[in-house]
Order: structure tokens, then sequence, then C-alpha cells
């Protein structure tokens, strides 16, 4: 019996890379629709296309809102062992994305003229009101793409949104392509091809998620004032980031218009697709852990949400340095891919820096939004993204191409103080210094305790009798310790035969509460719950006698992992 939390490290980067291809579906439709508009149409092209990113980023914003948020809250209600408030923020979030998405487009769509007159120059001002029209008719099924996408994460599917996204992907550059190149559709060609590849991958990512057994249903629920105040709080972080992304571009055009006139603002369109595409690092290392986060915080579990933590913060930083150092190395070819002339070395150097330190940055976001600590999640968001971000660009507009020191330097600063803030915060209300901010009180009076199994008999009634130990130094009444060694011996047992074949590991957590204690039982292998089998015979005789023992005994089969749970 000992912990080693291997399986929150397979865990993790087993779902890494599915949510990075997930997330790069989502920017490379940008990145593309401004390389093959560039190509087509020029500089002014690329630049009508940046300019409308900003009503992209609106959609976005109120996509995650809704989702993040609600997931955030189901993702703490698995973890309380809560399913049935985990599946009504699920209706929740449909209900909302839907009925806001459609105000929200119907709105954009018949004020797009003067929307363009605010985000585009002169000169693509027309440009700009054809792609953001077509973007609003569809805008629809990109807010509510967020919903199957964070759902999906937490039912521990991140390789069926990555197909998805995937496909999305494709299928614009092919429609991209075909629209701008073949049928010559202008400007207006890229923002359909957005539009009908991100209608795919909505119903792919839906159709995903109604498949699964375990899976999230749609139930109708009636709002109540105090959950949607919880959704839009818990899912402020992630939407802030995407508001503060939209006024960023705004007013980053302006200055960089300021800085060089056109060529800066093409040469800056150039630099942020850059930025967009390193998101699958910035956001996708992070993101890939929220989930677990979320449960495991909801658990009390403070050992697992600090060894994911830093799991992401080894794991984000060599991948940041990784994307780094392409960019130094092609970084003179970079104005070629979008049809432009410009050498942007200096520039895609300073990006390269900036995206180190912005995937730490990052990572601590969703860390304080997983934990909920929203309102350090929206300081580093609206520092990074946004207030630093932005003045730092207009003092550093007398040096020309030296602007672009702002992507790095920006980075830098917002580190600096949100650092000081965090240890600032911590210390007045726990009087320590930690930016980890975690409820360690359980852990430090010795009231829970983790540890792995081997999936084999021998071990599995060792642990059980070593228990007891525990049961007895934090006041567990007989009745109270045989429930729970009788659990951990048959529930373990039963699996490691059914499910895991008698190979690998199981994950345990004990937690002493007020009311009794809680055991939780977390395992790999095929989906199995041998809760359902409690009537079929001599051989589930000790899980029935568990089930007429405990409070209450659930399965869950979420982040991909079959987790029983008793309460005592």
């Amino acid at each position: 019996m000992y912990s080693d939390q291997k399986m929150l490290t397979r865990v993790y980067y087993r779902a890494l890379f599915p949510n990075m291809l997930s997330i790069l579906g989502g920017t490379v439709n940008v990145l593309f629709d401004g390389i093959l508009v560039g190509r087509r149409m020029g500089e002014l092209g690329i630049a009508s296309v940046n300019q409308s990113l900003a009503v992209y980023l609106l959609l976005c914003t109120v996509g995650s809102l809704i989702a993040s948020g609600a997931f955030a809250e189901s993702a703490a209600a698995l973890g309380r062992n809560r399913p049935e408030e985990g599946q009504r923020y699920y209706g929740l979030a449909l209900e909302l994305a839907a009925a806001v998405g459609f105000l929200l487009c119907g709105a954009g769509f018949l004020l797009s003229e003067p929307i363009a007159r605010s985000l585009g120059s002169v000169d693509s001002r027309e440009l700009v009101e054809t792609y953001i029209r077509i973007t609003f008719l569809g805008g629809v099924f990109k807010v509510l793409l967020y919903v199957p996408f964070f759902y999906l994460r937490l039912a521990g599917k991140t390789a069926q949104s990555a197909w998805a996204m995937m496909t999305m992907t494709a299928l614009n550059i092919v429609l991209d392509y075909l629209f701008l190149f073949v049928f010559d559709f202008g400007i207006g060609g890229a923002a359909w091809a957005s539009v009908l590849a991100t209608a795919v991958a909505c119903g792919m990512s839906f159709w995903f998620l109604l498949r699964l057994k375990d899976g999230f249903r749609f139930r109708p629920v009636c709002p109540r004032m105090e959950e949607l105040r919880r959704i839009v709080k818990a899912g402020s972080p992630m939407a802030s980031n995407n508001l503060c992304s939209a006024l960023r571009i705004v007013l980053l055009n302006g200055i960089m218009n300021l800085a060089g006139g056109s060529s800066m603002v093409a040469a800056f369109a150039v630099t942020n697709n850059l930025n967009e595409f390193s998101i699958c690092i910035q956001n996708g290392v992070p993101q890939a852990g929220s989930a677990m986060l979320g449960i495991y915080q909801g658990e009390q579990d403070p050992l697992s949400v600090k060894k994911l933590l830093k799991i992401q913060m080894a794991c984000g930083f060599w991948l940041a340095w990784a994307f780094a150092a392409v960019l130094f190395l092609t970084g003179s070819q970079v104005g070629a891919l979008f049809g432009s002339s410009m050498d942007l070395r200096f520039a895609a150097g300073c990006l390269g820096i900036g995206v180190i330190f912005g995937t730490l940055n990052s990572i601590m976001t969703y860390y304080y939004y997983a934990i909920m600590k929203p309102g350090m999640a929206n300081l580093i968001t609206v520092l990074r993204v946004l207030a630093v971000t932005v003045v730092l660009a207009w003092f550093l507009t007398p040096l020309g191409e030296g602007i672009f020191h702002f992507y790095w330097l920006a980075e830098l600063l917002t580190g600096m103080i949100w650092i000081g803030a965090g240890f600032l915060s911590d210390r007045k209300t726990t009087g320590r210094f930690s930016l980890y901010m975690l409820d360690e009180t359980a852990f430090r009076e010795g009231k829970c305790i983790n540890f792995t199994v081997a999936c084999d008999t021998v071990a599995i009634c060792e642990a059980s009798e070593k228990i007891q130990d525990f049961c007895q130094r934090n006041g567990f009444t007989e009745d109270q310790t045989m429930t729970i060694s009788l659990a951990l011996e048959e529930l373990m047992v039963i699996t490691a035969e059914k499910s895991m074949h008698h190979q690998g590991f199981m994950d345990v957590r004990i937690l002493r509460t007020k009311e009794g204690g809680i055991l939780r039982i977390r395992s790999e292998g095929k989906r199995y719950n041998s809760l359902e089998y409690a009537e079929a015979g001599m051989e589930y005789l000790g899980v029935k006698m568990i089930m007429k023992m405990a409070k209450k005994t659930e399965y869950q089969n979420t982040l991909g992992l079959n987790t029983l749970i008793v309460v005592i």
C-alpha cells in the first residue's frame, strides 16, 4: 500500500494531445483563413480577417462563459458526489447557449454595418462587413460548440472531441480553397467555410456526447438566479479571456496603425495569427487537466491537485520552448506563408519568448479557475491579455519594429504582478505564503489518506487490514470501520477481476467528514460498475452487503475512469 499517483499522470497525458488537437482545430480555422485570404486577396484581405476577429471572439466569449461556468460547477458537483446537480448544470448550459446564441447573432446580423464601421478601416470596411455578416448568420453553432467541447473532456473523451475539431479544420481548409480559388467568392467564401465547418463539428460533438452510456443528458430545467450567478462567476475567467482578446485586437490594430501604418497592421495580423496557433499549447496544456482539477478540488484532495499542477508546469514549459525554437528558426519565412514579403524575424522572436511566459501564466489562470478562485484567474487574464499588453504597446510605439517587445514584456510583468498579489491574498486569508490557495485542513489534521493498491488479492487484503489504523485514529465507530474495510476489500477484489484482469493499480482515498466518512476507489480498465450486479448472485453478495451497510453507494464514469464511492 503506497501512493505514487501514476494514474493521475497517465490520465493527464492521455488527455493532453487530443485536447491540444481540439484547440488546434479551432485556431487553425483562423490561421488558414488568414493564410488563404492573404494569398488570394493580399495584405488588405488578411488585415480585414484580422479586424473581423473581434466578432469571432465575441461569440467565443459567450460560448465559453456559459459552457465553462456550467462545466466547472458540474466537475465540482461530481467531486462532491452530487451527479444530479452535475447533470442539471449541463441542461442549463445547453438552454442558455441556444437562447443567448440566437439572440446575439440575430442582433449582430442586423447591426453588421455599424459594427464593420467601428472595426474596419476606410479601405477594409466593406470586406469586414461581408465577413462578420456571414459569421453572425452561423454564429450560434460557435456558441453551442463549447458545450460538448467541455463536457466531452469531463467524460474523459478528449479523443472524440479532437476528431470533431480536426474534422472542422480539414473541412474548413478544403472549403476555403474551393470558395476562394475555385469559385472566387472572395472574403465571404472564407467566412462561409468557417461557418459550415463549425456547424459540422458541433453536430459531431453532440453526437459523441449522446452516445456515451454514462454521458450527460439534456433535461429541460428552469434556471434559478443563484445557478445563473454561479455559472457566470465560474465561467468569467474563460469569458474574460475571449472578451479581452477581442478588445485587444481592436486596440492593437489602432496602435499598430499609429506605429507604422498599414504595413505594421499587416505585420501584427501575421504574428497574431501565429499567436492564435500557439493557443494549442498555452490553453491546451492547462485545459487538459481542468476537469481533473475540478473533481479533485471537489473531493478535497490537495495532494492530487498539487501533483497535477506540477505536471502541467513542466509539460507547458518544454512545449512552449519547442514552439519558440520553431519561430526563431523560421521567422524569416513567416511573411511568405501569408503572401507577404515582410521580414518578421524580430516580431516572431518576441512572440516566441512571450509564448513561454504566457503558457506558465495561462496554466495558473486555469488552475485558479478550476479550484473556484475566479478573482485570481480574472486578474491574470485581464493583465496579460489586455491591460499590460495594450499599455506596453502604446509606450513602445516610438520604437517602430521594437513595439513587438510587448509580446514577452507583458507576460513577464503580468507574472510578477499576480505572484505578488497571490502571496498577499493567501497571507491575508490563511496566514501562509502560498500560491496554491487550497484548503488543506483535512490533510494537515490527518483526516484523509491517499494510497495506491496493486490489482491482486493479497495486496488488497493487506490494505483492508492496514486501513483500520487510520479509522481508529480518526474516531470511526466499529461499524463504520468494518464497513470501510469490507467495502475496500469486496469492491476492489471484484473490480480487479472483472475490469482490470489483475493488472495495474487502483487509487484509493478515504476522507473523514463530520457526518462519517467517504471512500473513493478509482481505477482504469474497461467500464465496469459492480453495483449494478448486487442482485446477480452469491459472487456479488459482498457488494449487496456493502450497499445495505453504507449510507450511500454510487458509481461514476468520469475522466474515462471507473469511480466507486461509498458514503459511511
